[in-house]
């Protein structure tokens, strides 16, 4: 339509001033689309269900709902689980219904930190403010809830639900929103547990034990690999470590992080020059490797310090950083036969006494391994945050 009103004007203009002309229409077109988008996000924000009339604004506003859940992350909360609930019913107008699953489903959820919201035209979605390792355990109380509630209303017959949770499932609104709705359609309505929880991106087959999981992570980050040390390389690490750090969770298992670092790395190099330095950054992973399991991660994070994840107890952690400490301290490294000492300092955290995330247990052992370096000597600290917390600015 716009196209048949400006036609005939374009036609009598130079060729420059038209093209003048489409650009100051195109961009006029895209602020009046934003001014618009914009002022349908404020409406949406100040809107209530009651309002909500078209199957679209019930998904705007949950979409806005996540959001907000999003934003307080860090500030408020660690993480908040979606339930999307899917209803059956004979009844030809589905929005009393589902007004009254609303209703129903508010006096489920704490009304203080939980949101209840319309979705679809025959679901309800609730965000739940916890932690994932809390999803198992609110997933066995909602299913008792949400069968109570259906039995109490005449007009539903049976009900289904989908749950994701945030961080574990995604990073943005509406993946978590996506994912929550596949596991919904893997459900079933005449199942005893009608309730689906998604499956943990890449990690949906299980390995029996730890040390398999380790092969299975070795033999996966063939790709990953540093070239010099053998372990993986900086740009991998956090990766993989997270991966590994979520089954360690899953199966409520206790870990230790150790930060190795080579003290004095810059003498090396001065006295030897760089390809020294690398012969001996070498054989400490060589150490590393040997003095730990197949079923502990190594990474090299810096490019003379180290990270390992071991899948112990803290004391144990703390006994594999002594070992390696004493190893490396006796072991003279050869460069073009010239013998080379050199000795380590380690800071070691605990899961889940330190953290349950791997921000928060590297953080921790990296004070620690600063700490050590700071008292210029070869030694393995356990992290303590009443006596540690103070001194570490490192993020």
């Amino acid at each position: 339509m716009l196209n048949f009103f400006l036609h005939p004007i374009l036609m009598q203009l130079p060729m420059a001033e038209a093209g003048q002309l489409l650009l100051v229409i195109g961009i006029s077109f895209a602020i009046i689309t934003l001014i618009s988008s914009t002022s349908r996000f404020h409406k949406m924000i100040q809107l209530g269900e009651e309002e909500l009339t078209s199957v679209k604004d019930c998904n705007d506003f949950f979409f806005i709902q996540v959001t907000r859940y999003l934003s307080k992350i860090n500030r408020a909360s660690s993480g908040f689980i979606v339930f999307i609930i899917q209803f059956r019913s004979d009844q030809t107008e589905l929005r009393p219904v589902q007004e009254q699953m609303l209703q129903g489903l508010k006096h489920i959820i704490r009304e203080t930190c939980d949101k209840a919201c319309l979705f679809r035209e025959d679901c309800v979605a609730t965000l739940i403010d916890t932690e994932e390792e809390k999803t198992e355990m609110m997933v066995s109380r909602m299913a008792t809830e949400l069968q109570c509630l259906v039995n109490g209303l005449p007009d539903v017959s049976a009900f289904r639900a989908g749950v994701s949770s945030f961080p574990l499932h995604g990073q943005h609104s509406q993946l978590v929103i996506d994912v929550a709705a596949e596991a919904l359609e893997q459900a079933d309505f005449e199942s005893a547990l009608p309730i689906r929880i998604a499956s943990a991106p890449e990690l949906e087959e299980e390995a029996e034990t730890s040390e398999e999981i380790g092969e299975l992570i070795r033999e996966d980050k063939n790709a990953a690999l540093d070239p010099l040390t053998g372990v993986l390389k900086p740009a991998s690490v956090s990766s993989y470590f997270r991966k590994y750090l979520f089954e360690i969770r899953r199966k409520k298992e206790p870990a230790a992080v150790l930060c190795v670092g080579i003290n004095r790395i810059d003498n090396i190099i001065s006295l030897h020059g760089e390809e020294a330095a690398d012969a001996v950054i070498a054989g400490v992973s060589k150490i590393l490797q040997q003095l730990t399991r197949n079923c502990d991660l190594i990474g090299r994070y810096h490019r003379d310090d180290f990270l390992v994840l071991a899948t112990c107890t803290l004391e144990q952690g703390e006994m594999i950083g002594l070992r390696v400490r004493e190893a490396v301290q006796k072991n003279v490294f050869l460069f073009e036969g010239k013998p080379i000492k050199t000795s380590i300092a380690i800071g070691v955290t605990g899961h889940p006494e330190h953290g349950k995330n791997l921000r928060d247990l590297f953080r921790g052992a990296y004070g620690a391994l600063e700490i050590v370096r700071g008292w210029n000597t070869s030694s393995c600290l356990v992290y303590d945050p009443a006596q540690h917390a103070k001194k570490i600015n490192h993020e």
